[in-house]
């Protein structure tokens, strides 16, 4: 899937972030649970590819990406929070983002990322059914 799909997070300097810092940061930070493809593992940790455009439908849903405790207790920048964050999109859910959809950039991610989420399944639950409720398609119960 090409990355132009969703732009990367731009720095202070508005220069485009790297896409490979942030592909490194995905490596170091989310890989090791969600997988290369962004599968995760079923019935443990949910996948990215095929549901993580559906949340940013919602502001309880883009804020919950940046504050689950692997996003937000991570210790990338909110910048490079941003970056992978957008990454993520890109790749394994751009199809599914919403017409009006804008990047995560690193004062949103600052605003948004704390504290993280001490009951994941539960506020997931609940933006779930906030997003079914919208009519967005969440297929997935996890």
């Amino acid at each position: 899937m090409a990355l132009a799909a969703v732009p990367l997070a731009t720095s202070a300097w508005g220069q485009p972030a790297d896409e490979a810092v942030a592909y490194r940061n995905y490596v170091l930070n989310c890989m090791g649970c969600h997988g290369a493809s962004g599968e995760g593992v079923p019935g443990n940790i949910p996948p990215l590819r095929g549901a993580i455009g559906l949340f940013v439908h919602s502001s309880a849903g883009r804020q919950f990406i940046v504050r689950v405790p692997g996003a937000s207790n991570s210790a990338l920048t909110d910048d490079e929070l941003a970056a992978v964050t957008n990454l993520m999109l890109a790749r394994f859910g751009a199809n599914q983002l919403p017409a009006d959809f804008r990047p995560y950039t690193g004062s949103e991610v600052a605003a948004l990322r704390r504290p993280a989420y001490a009951d994941v399944a539960t506020v997931r639950h609940a933006v779930i059914e906030e997003l079914r409720g919208r009519g967005v398609p969440m297929k997935f119960d996890y």
